[in-house]
């Protein structure tokens, strides 16, 4: 029933009715619901207003894009009211996971719903934008990518990106048209609230993924009474969010590189174009890779995309680490990346690597999390303390890095985040998650009492990285009837990290870069605007 939720896979058409236009300034922003047709049927759309600063609602508003696919039952008893979905990434654009995956929520969760999503204030549709830079080739110029992708790389890289963002800082606060300090989680918490009661509901269905645990967490933090059923999905250590130290994020990431050594011993020569002799062996070979792009980089270049650029001992790492994300349908990717970059190709891992920062993302953060004042020494200090934790624990610092600029500080929620919940939470943890580890569930479990915490046994970012029958029925019935799974629930998934390939037609052959291409924007898609923790 559940498998057509296959919707982050090689030869999926993610992302085809994205290719739609549509004018959301055909759609005046309205204090009430007036949905009208949009992109391609069922969706359709509406932009509500909504208070700038919900302590003062004379202070100006923002006005939201709404995104739906309607109930079918919505003219009969049978109607429920909405669900809303948070695709996660910080002003991560609830309207562009709608189009590429709505029409796959929608049968999980139930037809006697809407399924409803949102760009975040600040962020995508919604306006206004949280911009600091004037024109798009201003914003292409600062970097937002390899400049912190790595604090040990070279020598010099925490003091650089130290200055760096204390200039994006002061960008911040000298371009800020007064909005800045109402982007912040716990608003875009309100604003959900404000979306449910324009529906004419009294309590929020919710299911968020990633940084959407976060939002979801902060919600029933703020809003216990609130609450009729509330999913997190890849949850984070809300402490550490909060405190802008994400160094438990991390604990179970080098388990699931282990699993792409282990997985491609075992898949073989035919299944991993990495293969080697033993894990062991594979891992040193990587760590070689390592060694030699940072003594010399390669060149990529593959002009039929068109894709060209250098990779470099940043961009790999980069490559390695968004592979994590989704193993399942990356894995096999990352294997023949890593081999032609053995042989001087950089194409294909130039093509899984790629910034994930956005200013919006870098203002939600830094805006909500407790002010960190580090300069580079602290920095550096903070580096080393954390290095035992995984292989990329230097990649985190950048987050802590950025915000180490940042000048604009509200006083808004920042924890902790826990409650009394009116509906019991359900949390879905993955047993190896890069960067939201079971852990993470488990303890803010602790803190909703009578929550649940699914496991899903599978490694990658989110139960959405694999498909599982069990995990689907679940969140299936916990919308439908209030029904939580058993505590300790364990439930397996469909699916080989290194599948065998099949014979290989000429047209196949032909395609085969270009299939590399839709592996990276169905990753970059599935998490635009999260900062991959740096």
């Amino acid at each position: 029933m559940f498998l057509s939720f296959l919707f982050f896979f090689l030869f999926s058409n993610l992302g085809a009715m994205a290719q739609a236009s549509f004018d959301w300034t055909s759609i005046p922003g309205s204090n009430n619901l007036t949905w009208v047709d949009c992109y391609a049927p069922p969706l359709q759309c509406t932009r509500l207003n909504a208070p700038l600063n919900y302590s003062d609602p004379n202070s100006g508003t923002v006005t939201l894009a709404l995104i739906r696919i309607p109930s079918t039952l919505n003219e009969t008893a049978d109607y429920r009211g909405p669900v809303l979905f948070n695709p996660g990434g910080l002003g991560g654009s609830g309207v562009e996971a709608m189009l590429e995956f709505g029409s796959q929520l929608a049968p999980v969760i139930g037809p006697n719903f809407d399924v409803v999503s949102f760009d975040p204030r600040g962020a995508a549709n919604s306006v206004p934008l949280i911009s600091m830079f004037k024109t798009d080739a201003e914003r292409a110029t600062f970097d937002f990518g390899p400049n912190v992708a790595d604090a040990t790389a070279t020598p010099d890289a925490i003091p650089r990106q130290w200055a760096h963002f204390r200039v994006f800082g002061q960008l911040a606060q000298d371009r800020d048209p007064g909005i800045f300090a109402h982007m912040t989680t716990d608003n875009v918490a309100r604003d959900m609230l404000h979306i449910v009661e324009a529906h004419g509901q009294a309590k929020l269905r919710y299911w968020g993924i990633s940084y959407g645990s976060v939002l979801g967490g902060t919600f029933a933090s703020i809003f216990p009474d609130k609450v009729e059923r509330l999913i997190i999905d890849g949850v984070f250590d809300m402490e550490s969010y909060y405190s802008v130290n994400w160094a438990n994020q991390l604990l179970d990431t080098d388990k699931v590189l282990q699993a792409f050594f282990d997985g491609c011993f075992k898949a073989g020569p035919k299944a991993c174009a990495f293969y080697a002799s033993s894990p062991s062996t594979i891992s040193r070979n990587l760590d070689a890779l390592y060694a030699s792009v940072l003594a010399q980089p390669i060149m990529a270049y593959s002009p039929a995309l068109p894709t060209y650029g250098i990779v470099d001992h940043v961009t790999l790492k980069n490559a390695v680490f968004t592979s994590l994300y989704t193993p399942y349908s990356s894995f096999s990717m990352l294997a023949q990346g890593l081999a032609d970059l053995k042989k001087g190709n950089g194409s294909t891992i130039f093509q899984l690597s790629f910034p994930q920062l956005s200013e919006a993302a870098a203002a939600i953060l830094c805006g909500d999390g407790r002010t960190v004042t580090d300069d580079a020494a602290a920095l550096k200090a903070f580096t080393q303390g954390i290095s035992n934790i995984s292989t990329f624990s230097s990649a985190l610092v950048g987050t802590r890095t950025m915000c180490s600029g940042w000048k604009i500080h509200p006083n808004n929620f920042k924890g902790p985040v826990a409650g009394n919940t009116s509906f019991p939470l359900l949390l879905i943890g993955n047993t190896g998650d890069p960067v939201t580890p079971l852990a993470g569930a488990k303890k803010t479990s602790k803190a909703f009492p009578g929550s649940v915490v699914l496991t899903q046994d599978s490694i990658g970012h989110t139960s959405f990285s694999i498909p599982s029958d069990c995990t689907l029925g679940h969140v299936n019935q916990y919308f439908q009837n209030g029904t939580l799974p058993a505590a300790g629930t364990v439930c397996p998934v469909i699916g080989d990290l290194f599948p065998v390939p099949s014979s290989i037609s000429a047209r196949e052959q032909v395609h085969a870069h270009s299939r590399v291409e839709v592996v990276a924007q169905t990753t970059r898609s599935m998490f635009k605007g999260m900062p991959k923790l740096y």
